[in-house]
């Protein structure tokens, strides 16, 4: 691909575990200017999904590049090219925790030829974020074919494999934490009798 050396070509990939019950997702982006790679950035958080995760780093990406640029994020997931398309009124309804029901959603729009589109308090981020550069376009790549991409791809896994990691170690220290109490504020078992001599049932011999 010849690229513009004055353009902002962001590689942008994600990642999301649908299979664990806090369903982590995470996002990666790979920022080239004037032939260089200038940048890289990795978000991850739990109970979301890779489409969330994406959107809000493009809008931290808009918002971090120089205002009157020309930005193009390159990717294989053909969800974000409706990153400029102002939300239906049905879809602004629906809310971030109905965002994995709201993506397969919308890939079944997208079979039958209709747009739908998911995580509408983002999409309207976007739009604003938009508003600041010469052009923001999206343009679709061929993973296999695309180290910067894969790479993405492979970082957006890394740390949502992180957070998930990190989210069970703090439970499991916090789940410790409460055995200890709870064992501390029982009364020991009696071993001793009121009057600091040992129970008769230890006594019989």
């Amino acid at each position: 691909m010849t690229q513009d050396t004055s353009t902002y070509y962001i590689w942008i990939g994600g990642s999301c575990d649908y299979g664990h019950k806090e369903r982590a997702g995470g996002a990666a982006v790979v920022i080239e200017h004037n032939g260089n790679i200038i940048s890289r950035d990795v978000i991850s958080d739990l109970h979301t999904t890779e489409f969330r995760m994406m959107l809000t780093l493009m809008v931290k990406v808009m918002q971090e590049i120089p205002e009157g640029s020309d930005i193009l994020f390159l990717t294989n997931a053909a969800y974000i090219q409706n990153f400029d398309k102002t939300p239906t009124a049905k879809s602004a309804n629906r809310t971030s925790s109905e965002s994995k029901d709201a993506s397969s959603l919308a890939i079944s729009a997208e079979s039958r030829g209709r747009k739908a589109r998911a995580n509408p308090d983002l999409i309207i981020q976007c739009i604003e974020e938009k508003k600041r550069h010469n052009s923001v376009g999206v343009k679709i790549v061929q993973y296999h074919k695309s180290p910067l991409l894969i790479e993405t791809h492979d970082r957006a896994t890394e740390a949502m494999a992180k957070t998930r990691k990190e989210f069970h170690q703090k439970n499991n220290r916090l789940s410790v934490s409460s055995e200890i109490v709870v064992s501390v504020s029982m009364p020991p078992c009696a071993q001793e009798g009121e009057d600091g001599t040992e129970n008769s049932s230890h006594l019989s011999r």
